[in-house]
């Protein structure tokens, strides 16, 4: 696997220090992080919560944003920095061939399955093509709570908020191979509902004291 470049582990490092000042992040579940490729799947309520995964990341990640950030030297930037752009009218299957590719080459990129971020912090309905995009790359899911990024700088807050705890919290992976068996539908609805179930397993765990290993 390639080494991150000096840029990226530069921008980790300012950003890190950052949300360690201004947020005390923490991060659990390290554990958990799996070696090779994988589909960060998180909730998403937040601008912040792509720089909260990413310095909470042991590696390299990347990441997807829509086309038209790419027009100016700050899409020269994030294109440097592993991000990828994704045109607003592409289809869901062009989208889905262009992860599997990166996901091939043995990347970890992060997702939303929400498709969008949550105005009342609460998880909106994950969709079963996070469980087809599985089966197409034959990966894992790294399911990914992240915590405290609402309150610092929510959809309705036009500046964020410096102070407050941030934490990204890593589940267990879920496993293709646990479900290469069954009918193709019926095991991306399994893992739709899956990747649901343990997103709020990981909200509860931490909100309950975060003791042990997270679920």
């Amino acid at each position: 696997m390639k080494k991150p470049t000096l840029l990226y582990r530069f921008t980790i490092f300012v950003i890190t220090c950052f949300f360690k000042i201004f947020y005390h992040h923490k991060v659990y579940g390290v554990d958990h992080y799996p070696v090779g490729s994988a589909l960060i799947a998180a909730n998403h309520v937040s601008f912040l919560d792509p720089p909260a995964v990413a310095i909470s990341c042991p590696g390299e990640v990347h990441f997807l944003a829509r086309r038209s950030l790419f027009k100016s030297y700050f899409g020269k930037l994030i294109a440097a920095l592993n991000t990828h752009p994704v045109q607003q009218e592409a289809t869901n299957l062009r989208v889905m061939k262009d992860v599997c590719l990166m996901l091939k080459k043995g990347d970890k990129v992060l997702m939303f399955p929400e498709g969008t971020r949550s105005r009342d912090n609460i998880l909106k309905e994950i969709k079963p093509g996070i469980g087809l995009l599985l089966s197409r790359s034959e990966s894992v899911i790294l399911p990914t709570y992240i915590h405290g990024t609402y309150e610092a700088w929510s959809r309705d807050q036009k500046l964020p908020k410096l102070w407050g705890k941030t934490a990204v919290i890593f589940g267990s992976p879920i496993d293709w191979k646990d479900y290469a068996d069954m009918d193709r539908k019926e095991a991306q609805e399994l893992i739709a509902q899956k990747l649901t179930e343990t997103l709020n397993g990981l909200r509860k765990w931490y909100e309950e004291g975060a003791e042990g290993i997270p679920p």
